[in-house]
């Protein structure tokens, strides 16, 4: 029977693995993530792995093991100790159920005037304030 297992992928190879398992009939799940970030002093929309270095594939542990661990892309198979460990079917639907053509995207959360806001990131993690504009 099919699971569904965390892939770990060499640098940059999401995409690569995926495909060449694809070819050789093995179900994967790349997602990607749509954000905006900050790169030479303007925001830009830019589209990236959702888990760096790591796919979500489908195989069978025993029969398919070698197809996937030697597969072009794929670094190993996530283990603890000597064993595999399967993911919960669940997850890789609920992934699946927010990517619109392999890509979710993250909404830009809006505050109103007025509104407390406490800083979780940067120098600043921990200070509270009040959104001004």
């Amino acid at each position: 029977m099919k699971h569904w297992f965390v892939v770990n992928t060499k640098p940059r190879n999401e995409d690569r693995a995926a495909s060449n398992l694809a070819g050789g009939n093995i179900e994967a799940l790349a997602p990607k993530l749509r954000l905006r970030k900050y790169k030479n002093g303007r925001m830009i929309e830019v589209v990236e792995p959702m888990f760096p270095n790591y796919i979500f594939v489908k195989f069978h542990p025993v029969d398919e093991f070698r197809l996937v661990k030697y597969t072009r892309g794929v670094k190993t198979i996530v283990h603890f100790g000597n064993k595999i460990v399967p993911i919960q079917e669940g997850l890789v639907d609920f992934i699946r159920s927010r990517l619109v053509d392999g890509v979710a995207t993250l909404e830009k959360k809006s505050f109103k005037k007025g509104e407390k806001i406490l800083i979780k990131e940067c120098p600043f993690k921990g200070l509270s304030g009040i959104f001004e504009k």
